[in-house]
């Protein structure tokens, strides 16, 4: 891991309160729902995997997968978010590539995620990672997928192909 690498891990006793108290900027609070709010829809869906996003001893953000259960190797990103203090480092770009990879290394195929059409900075960033446009609209939110071919000899994240549905009930 490299100075610069983000980190996943999963989110803790320990490490719970610190993760609920990180904060998007005003401005974009339309955007993702609270850290809190996230955290009581994962102790609902015990097969959430909340992860704390670690940049070297920082704490920066945080992301809820979800499985799919109807489609097998498929997760939905139900959130992601970098912190106000931690935002314009380059580390939102960082953390998606933590949590794609670590998809990747647990034998997941496709990402689903749901974006607000008006957060063109998102929209951009999953775009230059490789997820489309599904053509879906899901409680108004733009749908995006992340599909690999085969996870057992193709290990570079963000080259996937951009097909397929998510929800995102939550927001």
């Amino acid at each position: 891991m490299t100075a610069t690498a983000v980190r996943c891990e999963p989110v803790t006793a320990a490490t719970h309160d610190a993760v609920i108290g990180l904060k998007v900027l005003p401005e974009q609070k339309d955007f993702v729902a609270s850290n809190k709010r996230s955290m009581k829809l994962a102790r609902k869906r015990p097969e959430a995997e909340p992860l704390a996003l670690f940049h070297g001893s920082e704490l920066v953000g945080f992301a809820l997968l979800i499985p799919l259960p109807d489609t097998p190797g498929a997760v939905l990103l139900e959130r992601f978010m970098i912190d106000r203090r931690a935002q314009g480092r380059g580390l939102g770009r960082l953390g998606m590539r933590a949590v794609l990879e670590r998809c990747r290394a647990d034998g997941r195929t496709t990402v689903r995620l749901s974006v607000v059409p008006g957060n063109r900075v998102a929209i951009g960033l999953y775009r230059s990672l490789g997820f489309g446009e599904t053509g879906e609209v899901e409680d108004g939110e733009t749908v995006m997928e992340l599909t690999w071919p085969d996870t057992d000899t193709d290990t570079d994240t963000g080259t996937g192909t951009g097909t397929g549905t998510a929800a995102s009930p939550d927001r």
